[in-house]
């Protein structure tokens, strides 16, 4: 990719960008802190409309909301996890840097090996891995024609970015 690596990181705070690139119902509310160990954590929810409304009873609620988390360990590497505490659907993000500039990407799925419900399913393995993809798609079209030499002119909704970089800035190396 073209971009700096954490500009692939940065996606798990902009909380504009899920409802604008991904579609989600509404702009979720995301919660951001720095956790004793020095990691960066994303804690909130998405509300998403189900799929299939013509297969839910007519004045049903049509609104899934699902539990979102995510460990910043470096502008390079993301966990995120979707669903439950106790049964998450994890997904790896790493974004290596390259001489030029650009990174690249690397997207890893997991499901627990058990849970209460039973051990996870290949149509749910396959439905993590074709989300992902999907998503990383959807980003891609914003990130190739993302020019990063322009200053950032942040807005009120941007305090959770702004905590990002301000993350980031402990990585800079001295000699760059």
């Amino acid at each position: 990719m073209s971009i700096p690596a954490e500009y692939v990181i940065e996606n798990v705070v902009d909380a504009d960008h899920f409802a604008a690139v991904h579609a989600l119902t509404r702009r979720p509310r995301l919660s951001v802190f720095e956790d004793e160990a020095g990691v960066l954590r994303v804690e909130g929810s998405f509300e998403m409309v189900r799929p299939n409304k013509w297969q839910v009873e007519e004045g049903a609620d049509t609104t899934a909301r699902a539990r979102f988390s995510a460990e910043v360990f470096s502008p390079t590497v993301v966990v995120s996890e979707l669903g439950s505490a106790d049964a998450p659907n994890v997904v790896i993000t790493a974004a290596t840097p390259t001489a030029e500039g650009g990174c690249v990407a690397r997207v890893t799925v997991a499901l627990p090996r058990q849970r209460a419900s039973g051990a996870p399913t290949v149509r749910e393995l396959s439905s993590l891995v074709s989300g992902s993809r999907t998503a990383f798609d959807q980003d891609t079209v914003i990130w190739d024609h993302l020019d990063t030499s322009v200053t950032p002119k942040y807005t009120e909704g941007d305090e959770l970015v702004r905590a990002y970089r301000a993350f980031c800035q402990r990585f800079v190396s001295v000699g760059r």
